[in-house]
């Protein structure tokens, strides 16, 4: 199972054009929480272009960024971690969830960790409830940018 490539939140970019001037960049994140990306029977959910989740995750996050043109080589340096990452394709026997929580580091020596339990309709079957699963990862990783960016100290970490 694939997901659709990342597409940008319009709500994530509104909020990061409210920090005009910054300037940062997400260099990589790693993935120290275990997760398997089995799907039922039905084999592995892995993103699109052959990414890895962190690739995927710090890929979403530098194209919020370019979008909202805070994205920059020269900015601020972010890494993290993918603190914890997992999803169902069968709670409550047709919902499903993807949760995911990460720590953010600035070169300028910020940090913050946020996480999100995003839930979504999967379906009773295996097919179906697998690539619904799929397809909730993009949303997932949109409102856990959304966490990031509302957070109360995400200005400090993309300050200058």
């Amino acid at each position: 199972m694939q997901p659709p490539r990342y597409a940008s939140s319009v709500d994530n970019v509104m909020k990061l054009k409210e920090f005009d001037g910054a300037k940062a960049h997400v260099t990589a994140l790693t993935q120290t929480a275990d997760f398997s990306a089995t799907c039922r029977l039905m084999g592995p959910i892995e993103p699109a272009d052959g990414l890895t989740i962190p690739e995927f995750i710090t890929k979403a996050i530098n194209d919020e960024f370019k979008m909202a043109s805070i994205y920059s080589q020269d900015g601020n340096t972010i890494t993290g971690d993918i603190k914890n990452i997992e999803f169902s394709s069968s709670s409550g026997l047709t919902n499903g969830y993807w949760d995911i929580s990460v720590i953010l580091n600035s070169s300028n020596g910020s940090s913050l960790e946020t996480s999100n339990k995003y839930t979504f309709k999967s379906g009773f079957d295996a097919i179906t409830a697998c690539n619904a699963t799929a397809d909730a990862l993009t949303p997932a990783v949109q409102d856990l940018i959304k966490m990031a960016v509302n957070h109360p100290d995400f200005s400090t970490l993309i300050a200058n």
